[in-house]
């Protein structure tokens, strides 16, 4: 989150409401959300948003992270199919709730309807990229791969599955299924 400018101290009350109305209505209208409607639904001015948020983007995204890639551990069992497996876990278990399928769901129509809601969409990508190339970085320290150039293939085939899935209506793979698309996200690195 941005800090606040000017000589006041950020009020961490005002500071999770704002954070709080930006969930709810992202969830129950996607990115169509406004500043000003963010501002009524949490009880403050509108001034409190833009000092929070000096974007539309960095507001959705924010909100869009508290749901998703911010309870997302990233894991260390000490070998690259370990965490693979223990990540695609992590992300299915987060993305098997009811609000972060709702966010992602409007998150590919707003990608696929405007600008705005594109680059929003490539933001919350790259930050989830950033959490495999840390996974691949470690591997290739511990000598398990020679580099991470493959690194957005692994996340496009972790998140691939997930919008394939809530496209059809699918369930996110269990058990059987989920090892074995970490096997192809291991193999998909270079191992």
């Amino acid at each position: 989150m941005a800090k606040g400018s000017g000589g006041r101290r950020p009020d961490p009350a005002v500071d999770e409401a704002v954070r709080r109305a930006a969930v709810e209505l992202l969830l129950e209208r996607g990115f169509e959300l406004t500043f000003d409607e963010v501002a009524e639904r949490a009880g403050v001015g509108r001034t409190s948003v833009f000092r929070r948020y000096a974007t539309k983007q960095e507001l959705v995204l924010s909100a869009a992270e508290q749901l998703t890639v911010e309870r997302i551990e990233v894991p260390d069992t000490s070998s690259l199919r370990g965490d693979l497996a223990a990540l695609v876990r992590a992300v299915y278990r987060v993305f098997g709730e009811a609000e972060p399928q709702t966010l992602a769901r409007h998150a590919l129509v707003a990608a696929l309807r405007e600008q705005t809601g594109a680059a929003t969409m490539h933001a919350i990508l790259d930050r989830r990229l950033a959490l495999v190339t840390g996974l691949l970085e470690r591997a290739v320290a511990r000598g398990e791969l020679t580099d991470t150039t493959r690194a957005r293939l692994v996340a496009d085939l972790l998140s691939g599955v997930i919008m394939a899935r809530m496209a059809t209506g699918l369930p996110l793979p269990e058990a059987d299924e989920a090892r074995a698309l970490a096997e192809a996200m291991a193999t998909a690195a270079g191992t």
